[in-house]
């Protein structure tokens, strides 16, 4: 693998947050190329980079297939091209062009001869997706092929190196009802004109670089969901505080769990009850029964753990020393806040912009006007007065402010989908 290509180009900073980045997306496709057999499922996880390293390593399959187990010296040759294409995406002069044709060209007679085709990915389950890859911040926000999504977002995390990367912020499905889970349609093929970078070829089907390709032909069952807390508040990691039984991430971790197993993934439910018990309390709050579904007798354990989880779990912030924040910590994530690394805005009319400029300065995340919030931060706004987080009930994208003035309450939701559901109930604005 060359190392001195553009994709390892010399960004300090960046490298120090995201290191490794091929290594890890790559260790997902050597384990695949060893276990896929055809017709298998593919179930794949990240938090964090690690949910985008499970996006890339979900769009790499798309467009380069599996090779086969003794073409593992193939690998360093379809991950240049590969990632030469993604920076290459959106290339605007004759020579990026030039690069991208070269690149995909490369990819494509690769899967036509030493790769096999794979169905699209069955599940990707993410907890807090951010991108902290410098050489992939322009062109990697495409919006994954997968049957089911399912995105968990914090609401409350303010760092600038970890803004999240939506599934697809232009589009509105999020107020659609879900669909419910059946045989993976595929309409009929119709042809539409290519602009721009060329489509990712999908279970077999044979795209060429300047032909036309199936539009919208894959129906999605994708749900983003924000719930209260910061990054590692969403995604787990922090160790309990003093009188805590349940941590904030457990509400996304409950939700994520059960959503995987309504798709059809099977846990060791042994392994899955000591997982999802807190470890200042026993309780057997994660007995299952067939499909996902919580069985009679533990379904007030899991309600009350999730009620205590979302009401009295710590939020942690880390540009803020306390609950877990050392003052060291929280000055250099603060003086991070003053350097014009590149983001997306949100903008007045719902789109979405790239910028440096103003500076971040801890400013709240910007939350889209049609997103479904779940149970948990509504129950925290009522259960607690001091928070308020002025992102989520004011749904202002210029807001610095951290907390919503007081005469806006906890703001006007309506339920949208799960009603009475402490696990999958959520909310938009009203």
């Amino acid at each position: 693998m060359r190392r001195h290509s553009k994709l390892f180009s010399n960004k300090i900073l960046d490298s120090a947050l995201a290191v490794s980045f091929d290594q890890h997306v790559l260790g997902g496709y050597r384990f695949l190329m060893r276990h896929y057999r055809s017709g298998s499922q593919i179930y794949i996880f990240g938090f964090s980079r690690g949910a985008y390293t499970a996006r890339f390593l979900n769009e790499m399959l798309d467009y380069t297939g599996l090779l086969s187990v003794d073409n593992e010296e193939m690998i360093p040759f379809i991950w240049e091209a590969f990632s030469s294409y993604k920076l290459t995406i959106r290339g605007t002069n004759a020579c990026e062009r030039e690069e991208k044709v070269k690149a995909w060209n490369f990819l494509k007679a690769c899967r036509e001869t030493v790769c096999r085709a794979v169905d699209p990915v069955h599940f990707l389950g993410l907890f807090d997706t951010v991108n902290s890859t410098a050489e992939f911040q322009v062109s990697s926000e495409v919006k994954p092929s997968s049957k089911i999504i399912r995105h968990a977002l914090s609401i409350d995390e303010r760092r600038v190196k970890f803004y999240p990367v939506l599934i697809d912020p232009t589009k509105e499905y999020r107020l659609r009802p879900r669909r419910r889970l059946g045989p993976w349609r595929i309409k009929s093929a119709t042809t539409c004109p290519t602009q721009g970078p060329p489509k990712p070829i999908l279970a077999g089907k044979n795209i060429g670089h300047e032909g036309s390709v199936a539009c919208d032909s894959i129906e999605q069952d994708i749900q983003e969901v924000w719930f209260p807390g910061g990054h590692a508040d969403v995604g787990g990691g922090w160790n309990f505080g003093e009188n805590e039984a349940w941590k904030l991430s457990h509400g996304p971790l409950v939700w994520m769990v059960q959503e995987a197993q309504r798709a059809g993934l099977q846990f060791d439910q042994d392994k899955l009850k000591q997982l999802m018990s807190s470890e200042r309390q026993e309780t057997d709050d994660s007995s299952n029964g067939e499909n996902g579904n919580p069985t009679e007798d533990n379904t007030g354990d899991i309600e009350r753990s999730l009620h205590l989880s979302s009401t009295k779990g710590i939020l942690h912030d880390y540009l803020k020393s306390g609950e877990g924040v050392s003052v060291g910590a929280a000055r250099s994530w603060n003086l991070m806040e003053y350097i014009p690394f590149r983001r997306m805005v949100l903008q007045l009319d719902g789109g979405w912009k790239a910028t440096r400029w103003p500076l971040h300065r801890g400013k709240m995340r910007d939350i889209p006007k049609y997103a479904q919030i779940h149970v948990s931060a509504i129950a925290r706004m009522q259960a607690d007065t001091t928070y308020r987080p002025a992102n989520l009930i004011l749904g202002d994208p210029s807001a610095l402010k951290s907390k919503a003035i007081a005469q806006f309450g906890i703001g006007e939701w309506k339920i949208w989908s799960h009603k009475g559901d402490r696990v999958r109930e959520s909310y938009v604005r009203n």
